[in-house]
């Protein structure tokens, strides 16, 4: 009698009961064998289930989540806190716009981005709970030394840490969640410890404002950099490393490939090279629009500093956090009939936020203006998750962290680096061709007219100041479609450079 006995599971790294959260014991599934003609006996032979690993139960992944998604608010908290500090920074210090502009550019982003690549390549050898541990305790440590600081170059120094310690946490993160949740769940958890970029932002504003007025800037870091070492040792005591591949039921005990091949397997498919254009012309207009929008409201309606802040500190929390769950659930949902979904989805949103952004920027009503905002980075920060999510999906479990941080660099190099310095280019061209009472940029320092010169020549040159940036913020809505474009061919060869996970033949016996 021929009998086939069902796939077994590959093997998994053991994992007792005691290095988990309690009430997720390994359990114990029974081996199911199709006989023709004849019902299984009732003694089979027991074998592991992927699905009843302790690590993938629901209790210990929904805290894997939460926990993650305290590191990211504190991640992007610690970002945040240096512009609400500025000014005080400044006049303590004594120091320039150019320092500040150093502290947050220089210090911060450009090594960020750099040092993505080498925690990312450590992120596939090492273990990626204690690496984020790490890194979580580094830079909240550096956050705390920011308010120790007593002059720019120390201050400097203290931010390039913070930086250090940040750019470790997204590769590794999003390695980690992908041996938690199968494909078609990535980009719903993605979103979650995503939502920890508007809760940070308005965390660290809001905290670090406050703080600094009932005492000093430095308390402010303090009061950020002291919880999060806390929280850090929570990460390290708290999580455990997957085997990698666990989720998938194919563990890879295989060596991480080296740098170079993982960058020859990721160009060699066309599905990553247009969802890393795609995504980076995406980053380059949206990072163009951020650090822009506030000095628009500011120059084209005459609003207090106050006001706007206020306002779009609550416009940003409410509308990127909707569009960031809509975006990865919803496209989650989409890609389990087609998965080619997680990559439509994300080009349709693109386009639709270009109507929405020029409408906001084209109208001269404040309140109609910031109603446009709203929905517009609601709809154009759904592609966030889903972008992040298929990038994990085309690759194997040890190329993953590698892949992250090779995208953030990119992203954050062209995307951050060249958005905003290319729009101000942009912007200063068109006031220049506005302005109709001569040289635009040796008239009006700063868009303003010096002391004295007349309210005639003032009123010129913020009209040419707030047109010449109305104009830019219109043109580079443009990029959203070219981005479009992309995630539109990325979508095309999407099946086929899916990772799929290699299967143990079924055993057959006589």
């Amino acid at each position: 009698m021929l009998v086939l006995y069902s796939p077994a599971p590959l093997p998994l790294e053991s994992a007792n009961a005691s290095s988990c959260p309690s009430g997720t014991g390994f359990r114990m599934s029974t081996e199911q064998r199709l006989v023709i003609g004849q019902t299984a006996d009732a003694g089979a032979a027991a074998t592991p289930s992927v699905d009843d690993h302790p690590l993938l139960s629901r209790r210990y992944k929904t805290w894997l989540v939460f926990v993650l998604l305290v590191a990211s608010t504190f991640n992007f908290a610690d970002r945040a806190i240096v512009s609400v500090l500025a000014q005080p920074i400044k006049e303590d210090l004594g120091l320039t716009d150019t320092h500040l502009g150093m502290l947050q550019g220089v210090g911060f982003a450009i090594l960020y981005s750099i040092l993505g690549v080498p925690l990312g390549w450590l992120a596939e050898r090492i273990s990626r709970k204690g690496l984020i541990a790490a890194c979580f305790a580094a830079w909240s440590f550096m956050t705390a030394a920011c308010g120790m600081a007593t002059s720019f170059i120390t201050l400097l120094l203290a931010r390039v840490g913070v930086g250090i310690g940040e750019a470790g946490f997204q590769p590794a993160s999003a390695s980690l969640l992908a041996d938690h949740f199968k494909a078609n769940r990535r980009a719903s958890v993605l979103a979650i410890v995503m939502l920890g970029s508007p809760i940070g932002f308005l965390l660290g504003q809001s905290v670090g404002g406050w703080v600094a007025a009932e005492w000093n800037w430095r308390v402010a870091f303090y009061a950020l950099g002291v919880p999060g070492i806390i929280a850090a040792a929570i990460v390290w005591f708290t999580l455990r490393e997957p085997p990698r591949g666990l989720a998938e039921g194919s563990v890879s005990k295989a060596k991480p490939p080296r740098l170079l091949e993982v960058i020859r397997h990721l160009w060699s498919m066309q599905t990553f090279r247009h969802l890393l254009f795609g995504s980076t012309i995406a980053g380059f207009a949206l990072n163009a629009v951020a650090h822009f929008v506030l000095p628009f409201y500011l120059r084209g309606f005459g609003l207090s500093i106050a006001l706007v802040g206020a306002l779009f500190g609550m416009v940003a929390f409410t509308s990127n956090g909707i569009g960031m769950l809509l975006g990865g659930f919803g496209f989650d949902r989409l890609s389990r009939r087609d998965p080619r979904w997680s990559l439509w989805g994300p080009a349709v949103m693109l386009v639709l936020a270009v109507p929405l952004y020029c409408g906001a920027f084209a109208t001269r009503n404040p309140w109609t203006s910031m109603a446009f905002i709203w929905f517009a980075n609601l709809v154009l920060i759904s592609y966030f998750a889903p972008t992040a999510a298929t990038m994990q999906n085309i690759v194997g479990p040890r190329m993953r962290a590698t892949t992250a941080a090779l995208t953030a660099v990119v992203a954050g190099i062209f995307g951050a680096g060249l958005g905003p310095t290319l729009l101000g280019i942009a912007s200063d061209w068109f006031a220049t061709r506005a302005f109709e009472l001569g040289d635009f940029i040796a008239s009006c320092p700063g868009g303003r007219a010096p002391p004295g010169a007349g309210e005639a020549l003032d009123g010129a040159c913020r009209a040419a100041s707030t047109e010449g940036l109305r104009h830019a913020l219109i043109a580079v809505q443009v990029f959203f479609v070219w981005a479009a474009a992309h995630y539109v061919l990325a979508a095309r060869t999407l099946r086929q450079h899916l990772f799929v996970p290699s299967a143990p033949p079924a055993t057959q016996g006589a």
